[in-house]
């Protein structure tokens, strides 16, 4: 199975998906960062903020793609983000993904993207 994703915004600054789904899923796109608005060539984003609940035992990871070191590991209910000593995790160029372990059950991920450069106004 697939996971459900929702754009609840996409502006010149930020962008928030909401994504849901299953345990044992693969390489699951969240952010298509060349299908932002005012994408170029080279979009670059960086992961924000996360505000997850997820199910059973297992964990999610969120990373960017061709990059498994950019990488947050998630599990239980909370946030990534906004406490001290939890930067913007950034990557030279990339999609965000998303991979779940097959002792996860269900999951609910809303995750804030920021644009860093190569997007126009």
């Amino acid at each position: 199975m697939t996971i459900s994703t929702t754009t609840l915004v996409d502006d010149t600054f930020k962008t928030i998906v909401n994504s849901s789904g299953v345990g044992n899923e693969s390489e699951q796109m969240l952010v298509n960062a060349f299908d932002l608005l005012g994408a170029s060539s080279e979009p670059k984003i960086s992961i924000a903020n996360v505000h997850y609940e997820i199910e059973g035992t297992g964990n999610v990871t969120i990373f960017f793609e061709n990059n498994n070191d950019k990488k947050i590991t998630i599990s239980g209910r909370g946030n990534y983000g906004l406490k001290p000593g939890e930067n913007k995790i950034k990557d030279p160029i990339g999609n965000i993904l998303l991979n779940s372990d097959e002792n996860v059950t269900d999951y609910s991920v809303i995750i804030e993207s920021q644009k860093e450069s190569g997007f126009t106004n």
